[in-house]
């Protein structure tokens, strides 16, 4: 009985954090932001790899270990890059994390971000530029990299999806 009131709270817990698939675009959306170093970044920072991009917080402790971890053990040809969620974010939290490209949020980003209740979340996107599933919370790094290199060893280079 305890087991299965588990599995529902569980359950029941994934629908508050995640919308249907459908309310969310199938391409990350065009944009031009800014790094921490001031270098203006596009959309073309996703051709030729396959992106995870880390929707983080610098006040999230959780946001914060899952950045720690990321840097290291990639497959070929992927990357891992950091979207900072907080306009007034702590700049010394993010200058850690300098070895993953950190992009700065703005406008750019509301159509898919609008839709994110959460933090730490990943979005797995394509070689161009397209969600490969949709956006989802992400409990550790080794999620992020399991899902890396599960990708990666099926060779998406187009939308092909767990989720749509």
């Amino acid at each position: 009985m305890k087991f299965a009131i588990s599995i529902l709270i569980l359950f029941m817990g994934g629908f508050i954090f995640l919308r249907p698939s459908e309310d969310f675009p199938k391409t990350f959306p065009r944009f031009v932001a800014e790094d921490l170093k001031g270098n203006l970044i596009t959309e073309k920072i996703f051709e030729g790899k396959i992106s995870a991009v880390i929707l983080w917080t610098t006040d999230s402790e959780p946001c914060i270990k899952i950045l720690e971890n990321l840097s290291r053990n990639l497959p070929p040809n992927c990357q891992v890059i950091g979207l900072i969620g907080d306009r007034n974010f702590d700049a010394e939290v993010a200058k850690k994390f300098s070895a993953i490209p950190q992009l700065k949020v703005n406008d750019d980003f509301a159509p898919l971000l609008a839709k994110i209740k959460v933090v730490p979340t990943a979005i797995f996107i394509d070689r161009h530029g397209n969600l490969i599933e949709p956006p989802q919370f992400v409990p550790n790094a080794k999620f992020i990299l399991r899902e890396l290199n599960l990708i990666c060893e099926k060779n998406l280079n187009a939308v092909q999806t767990f989720f749509w």
